[in-house]
């Protein structure tokens, strides 16, 4: 065979291979960036462009953000609404989300003149090992907007990934339908239809069912990005204080399951740095909520029932029973104190764990 040949055969196989990756990544649309809706259920989402695309046409119907991870996500706005006057909330909830996130879009939002008048934001104690994103985390790219890069490349690069993985994902939960995510864009929120009626009908079933519920956690997960976490945290405050946007700050209440990851001092001292910039409620620990499995999808993800005893206990809300023990204002003032009354909480839970 002769080398023009040779060529010729490698030039058309390329070709015809990146076509072929092309239509795949098209048509399945793993990430719902073409919005082909060929295959109608959503194995995953890239939240952070999804949410931009859809802001850029409607941000006036909006005037106050909840900004946080997959876990806020379960909170309906109109939960936050009722507690400010004349506000409209939208969650900006995007998966695995941190504070280069958070800092990321609010500067966006700042430059692009997005109504902002409150800032309702949560902390995942699992930050303390996270920032940034990887170029090579096509779930979790930012909008290209917001990167200040071009449009046509970015779905280029869409096109053109090899995601077996997300791919294949895609195809098999439309094709079983076990655990479909539905995704509301007009209020930001997902929910989980099939396990919540799961939950109702026999939640002493789904408890004894749900594997992460049900595994021995060690405390791995470390305090590694505390440099860049307090930089972008005062970067956030001063930019909400510069442009007069009223910033609330909470903790996610972590289920006891996720509360084991985290190194002690590592977590507390996490929450030491927080309230170096802003005063802050915080709903970590072992409390009467997050040690109550019902409460939780699983072990990362809290239900509706817990957004809303958020918000009450935030806004001191007495219509609403809020156990005594779920959530806790620190600032500057009592937050050693905090630190200890939380130190003397694990040792006591870890005791308890060890004898029973």
């Amino acid at each position: 065979m002769s080398s023009k040949k040779f060529l010729k055969i490698v030039l058309s196989l390329s070709i015809l291979s990146v076509l072929f990756i092309g239509g795949v990544n098209y048509i399945i649309d793993p990430f719902n960036i073409f919005h082909t809706k060929i295959l109608k259920e959503q194995f995953q989402m890239n939240e952070r462009f999804m949410k931009i695309e859809y802001l850029e046409e409607n941000k006036n119907k909006y005037n106050s953000y909840m900004f946080g991870s997959s876990r806020i996500g379960t909170t309906p706005p109109n939960i936050i609404d009722k507690y400010f006057e004349n506000a409209k909330f939208y969650n900006f909830t995007v998966s695995s989300a941190n504070l280069y996130d958070y800092l990321m879009h609010l500067k966006y939002f700042i430059k692009s003149e997005y109504p902002i008048k409150n800032l309702y934001l949560q902390i995942d104690i699992d930050n303390i090992s996270s920032y940034s994103r990887s170029e090579s985390d096509y779930l979790r790219k930012l909008h290209p907007f917001v990167l200040e890069e071009n449009l046509e490349k970015y779905y280029l690069s869409y096109l053109t990934g090899f995601f077996p993985f997300n791919v294949k994902g895609k195809i098999a939960l439309n094709l079983k339908r076990d655990d479909i995510t539905e995704y509301f864009i007009e209020t930001g929120i997902w929910t989980k239809p099939l396990k919540e009626k799961m939950i109702q009908e026999n939640p002493e079933k789904f408890i004894q069912e749900e594997i992460s519920f049900n595994i021995q956690n060690r405390r791995t997960v470390k305090n590694i990005e505390s440099e860049n976490n307090s930089k972008a945290l005062k970067e956030i405050v001063d930019l909400c204080l510069e442009n007069s946007i009223n910033l609330i700050i909470f903790t996610t209440p972590h289920n006891k399951n996720m509360m084991d990851t985290f190194i002690v001092e590592d977590y507390l001292k996490f929450l030491k740095m927080i309230s170096i910039y802003t005063d802050f409620y915080d709903f970590t620990g072992y409390n009467t909520i997050t040690t109550e499995n019902i409460n939780y999808y699983e072990s990362s993800h809290y239900r509706e029932n817990v957004g809303k005893l958020i918000a009450a206990r935030i806004f001191n809300d007495k219509s609403v029973e809020v156990p005594e023990d779920f959530g806790v204002l620190v600032t500057k003032d009592n937050i050693d104190e905090h630190l200890e009354n939380l130190r003397k909480q694990i040792k006591e839970y870890d005791l308890n764990k060890i004898l029973e």
